[in-house]
């Protein structure tokens, strides 16, 4: 678990992993390494989680500022790195956002482990875009699309803003964007059964790729690609039913420098994923509409 908490003090830039204390420049206009900014605190609306400015005199200095709400431009996506097993007060604060319907479902979980974690991940959700859309989480709304993706609804339905959420043990990796956007999160040791999803997932080519592979080397690459799978299907909305059989994003020998894989849905939409490193034992994947985008991470503190 600890190993994933380094990665937020990272940022892919050109092909490569940065790291230290310079900060993208204030509203994410510009500039790639993050450093270690303060992330949003429970119990406060809106906490300094926004990167500081390169100006003169910034640079290597950590500030501790409140906006008022968080700034996304329209080629980022932000992701958010949060632990979901709380204290008992920061965990009250979060269930006390919560809808009635979340509530009810958080009440149906047989195991408290499990019931504590879904309030966390939902409260953080709400926390979070609040302090995009500068709302109360109190006041935000979800709905489902056809295939169960969860959407902003109420007063919120149709705005330009779009997220997705993984969950893997106590951790969740959250992304929000401008566009349609999908990510998932899993341990390098999952168990899964290779051979059936495969089949349901994987391309000829990418299959052929597979089956070439050394056993040594199977299970990390089923999971960089199993994961690139999972958060396009999530981008998409149709799950599993998104025809990934037709969607070639893994084993790709033209892939740019930071492996992103671009590819065309049957209408004829692009859509790009490439994967995540969170830390030793872990795998992540973000997928989103079109080409022209970048990403900033953070964990939340």
């Amino acid at each position: 678990m600890g190993a994933l908490r380094g990665w937020l003090g990272q940022c892919w830039r050109d092909g490569r992993w940065t790291t230290g204390p310079r900060q993208a420049r204030a509203g994410g206009r510009r500039g790639g390494s993050v450093g270690n900014p303060p992330g949003l605190r429970m119990g406060v609306s809106v906490a300094g989680a926004k990167p500081m400015s390169e100006k003169a005199g910034d640079r290597g200095q950590v500030k501790d500022f409140t906006p008022r709400r968080l700034s996304l431009a329209a080629d980022e996506i932000h992701l958010w790195l949060a632990a979901l097993d709380q204290p008992p007060k920061p965990l009250a604060d979060l269930a006390a956002t919560l809808a009635v319907d979340e509530r009810e479902r958080a009440a149906r979980f047989r195991f408290p482990d499990h019931r504590d974690r879904f309030i966390a991940g939902r409260g953080l959700l709400r926390e979070l875009l609040g302090a995009y859309l500068n709302r109360p989480a109190t006041a935000l709304r979800f709905e489902q699309g056809p295939h169960g993706k969860p959407a902003l609804g109420g007063a919120d339905a149709g705005a330009e803003w779009h997220f997705n959420l993984s969950h893997s043990g106590g951790w969740a990796l959250y992304a929000v964007a401008r566009r349609e956007v999908g990510v998932d999160l899993e341990r390098l040791d999952r168990s899964v059964g290779h051979a059936a999803v495969i089949e349901r997932v994987c391309t000829p080519r990418e299959w052929a790729a597979f089956q070439a592979l050394p056993a040594e080397r199977f299970q990390p690459a089923f999971l960089t690609c199993w994961t690139r799978k999972e958060a396009i299907a999530k981008a998409l909305g149709g799950g599993l039913a998104s025809g990934l059989r037709t969607l070639e994003v893994c084993c790709r020998e033209d892939a740019p420098p930071d492996g992103r894989a671009s590819v065309r849905d049957g209408q004829g939409c692009e859509w790009s994923v490439l994967n995540l490193e969170p830390g030793s034992g872990w795998i992540g994947a973000l997928a989103a509409m079109g080409a022209d985008w970048r990403w900033r991470g953070w964990r939340w503190t």
